[in-house]
């Protein structure tokens, strides 16, 4: 009852919506794409929305600078429900909640421990329950379990007073409030978009400074444009120096402030193209704890954290935490092993820039000025480790000195130019059991050539990507040189399959380049793993004197809820490609017709994520 004068707040509220449902500005823009097909509707042709229009540069750089250089945060989906926590959780349920080991200090303190710079905590969920003291419910902590304390407070009390960076998770979706819809013209939604705006300050004025609000839950066609930039406004007004994934928008590219991409690590990254990113990946089985310990290795994590801040990218690894109210032992107790190696090495991940190689098939490289950090995934066997196309003209230019990081003063390593690569002479086994790390420091800035050569080890394999072995070549989309305004590489989200594509090919004088560095003449087939919700239009590929053509079919989509991630990748054998000679050559993708609709639905030629090279016996 004490909540009373809310809901008859929001019941005026829900009054007015009636009469303007038909005619509601905030969905002008997805009411006029209301006859598109399904996949060409949401914010598809919108403009962006962006994290804070009209800044200026040095005020976007001081803005972001605490969180980019952060680069491994904590994520915690934590509240009464399990698994996915997509249901409407059971009064039962709600009645047996009660935490009441939770203790915010000791979470930071061994969030601290284990290398962490922030954490992220989910406040309210799909399901709609809220983790911390609202007005404007009573399906939260305080009213509708025995807990009767507020988790987001006292954490946010922890945070500041141990430095800890804190951010907000927080749904658009609820499955709870009767006035949520995903559809449009809803007369109710009015009444549901002004409580977001409500809970929404109570976030942003209550528990001091947030890093970042990210946000999730926002496929869907009535989280309209209108409606998120309302949202942004408001949040950048509590909050003038936050944060916004970009979840804000529908993960576009520019939408938000950085992208974000779920249960993978990108093969490059958006950093190449000047966007912040971040992962975010479960340690645990489940968002959310499942009852049982089904975590993740320490070297999982330790490859995902050194791959992704090596591409430019900040790793959010998530727990989730027991009904009781304590982090998952279990996955505490394992992943110390990596707080230690973060101590050690800490140099080489935290507040340093992404590294200026495309892609180390045996490792990862960051950069802090002018010098690099080699993190060794792969030990070499022969005792030499090869660095590709690094400060190769003229020889050995600008490196000082090679040395094992964090291992002491020790003895310089010698190394020695062969042709474009430098060749560092290291022990036969590597100094640490978990990832050395090698400190390559230069007189100037790096000069490394990027041009791609055959792989020498095989690719981590990715969900819905390509193949790719010893002696392949793989051409991602994000190495590639873009000819054009339209034309663009979006790191999207994971989520539904449509992730590191080249997309907004709308118009056909625009096209995309390679080079490659061919060692020993041969034959190549030649793969090409692109998506399309439609037949589209027709591509050539143009490598070596020699064209091949293609005609795009309609990719097969997965059964599941209809959203703009929903995208199917497939890799389709185009032709043969022969060099008869060494040396480096041009690969090109060109559009040859684009069908008209594909135009008008925004969708353009086709998602193109790789080129592949598959050498042939």
């Amino acid at each position: 009852m004490k909540k009373l004068s809310t809901i008859f707040l929001l019941a005026a509220l829900g009054v007015q919506s009636f009469a303007v449902a038909q005619s509601d500005p905030l969905e002008s823009l997805a009411r006029a794409k209301a006859d598109r097909p399904w996949f060409a509707q949401f914010m598809s042709g919108d403009p962006v929305v962006a994290g804070f229009p009209g800044e200026s540069d040095a005020d976007r750089e001081k803005r972001v600078q605490k969180w980019k250089d952060a680069k491994f945060g904590l994520f915690l989906h934590w509240g009464p429900q399990r698994a996915g926590g997509e249901y409407v959780i059971k009064a039962d349920v709600l009645d047996n909640f009660n935490p009441v080991k939770f203790d915010a200090e000791e979470w930071v303190l061994t969030a601290q421990k284990l290398g962490f710079k922030y954490i992220v905590i989910t406040t309210k969920h799909h399901a709609g329950f809220c983790m911390f003291d609202s007005a404007y419910t009573d399906h939260d902590i305080m009213d509708a379990t025995p807990f009767g304390r507020d988790p987001i407070k006292e954490l946010a009390d922890a945070c500041a007073k141990h430095n800890m960076l804190l951010g907000f998770y927080y749904s658009v979706w609820d499955i709870k409030h009767p006035d949520y819809t995903a559809n449009i013209g809803s007369p109710r939604y009015a009444v549901y978009h002004q409580y977001m705006l409500d809970q929404t300050k109570e976030l942003l004025t209550r528990y001091g400074d947030v890093v970042t609000l990210w946000m999730d839950g926002e496929w869907v066609n009535s989280w309209t444009y209108e409606r998120a930039s309302e949202y942004r406004d408001q949040a950048r007004k509590l909050q003038p120096n936050i944060l916004l994934v970009d979840r804000i928008g529908q993960r576009r590219l520019g939408d938000g402030d950085y992208g974000s991409c779920e249960n993978f690590t990108p093969y490059i990254g958006d950093n190449i193209h000047g966007r912040l990113w971040e992962s975010c990946q479960r340690f645990d089985g489940g968002w959310f704890w499942r009852g049982k310990d089904t975590s993740q290795s320490v070297p999982w994590a330790l490859l995902n954290l050194v791959d992704t801040v090596s591409r430019g990218g900040n790793l959010l690894l998530n727990m989730g935490p027991t009904p009781e109210g304590l982090l998952p032992p279990v996955s505490v107790t394992k992943l110390q092993p990596l707080g230690d190696w973060l101590h050690q090495y800490g140099e080489s991940i935290y507040g340093v820039e992404r590294g200026p190689h495309y892609l180390l098939d045996w490792g990862s490289c960051t950069r802090r000025g002018n010098t690099l950090y080699y993190q060794i995934a792969h030990w070499p066997t022969d005792g030499k480790l090869i660095i590709p196309g690094l400060n190769g003209s003229p020889a050995n230019s600008g490196i000082s000195q090679v040395t094992f990081l964090g291992q002491g003063p020790g003895t310089p390593l010698k190394f020695n130019q062969s042709g474009d690569n430098v060749v560092v002479s290291v022990p036969l086994k590597s100094v640490d059991p978990l990832m050395s790390v090698i400190k390559v420091e230069l007189t100037g800035p790096p000069n490394v050539d990027n041009a791609i050569r055959p792989l020498s080890r095989g690719l981590r394999p990715q969900t819905g990507n390509a193949k790719v072995n010893t002696g392949d070549y793989f051409l991602s989309s994000a190495f590639a040189k873009i000819h054009g305004d339209d034309l663009h590489f979006s790191l999207s989200a994971g989520a539904g399959g449509q992730r590191e594509n080249l997309k907004g090919w709308t118009n056909p004088a625009e096209w995309a380049e390679w080079e490659i560095v061919v060692e020993t003449p041969g034959t190549y087939e030649l793969q090409v793993n692109y998506s399309s919700w439609m037949d589209s239009g027709t591509f050539s590929v143009e490598v070596a004197g020699q064209t091949f053509e293609h005609r795009i079919e309609k990719s097969v989509h997965k059964r599941g809820r209809k959203s703009p991630f929903a995208a199917a990748f497939q890799v389709v054998n185009i032709g043969k490609v022969s060099f008869k000679d060494p040396g480096r050559y041009n690969l090109s993708v060109k559009a040859l017709e684009i069908d008209p609709k594909a135009i008008q639905y925004d969708q353009g030629l086709m998602m193109l994520r790789e080129i592949v090279l598959k050498k042939t016996p």
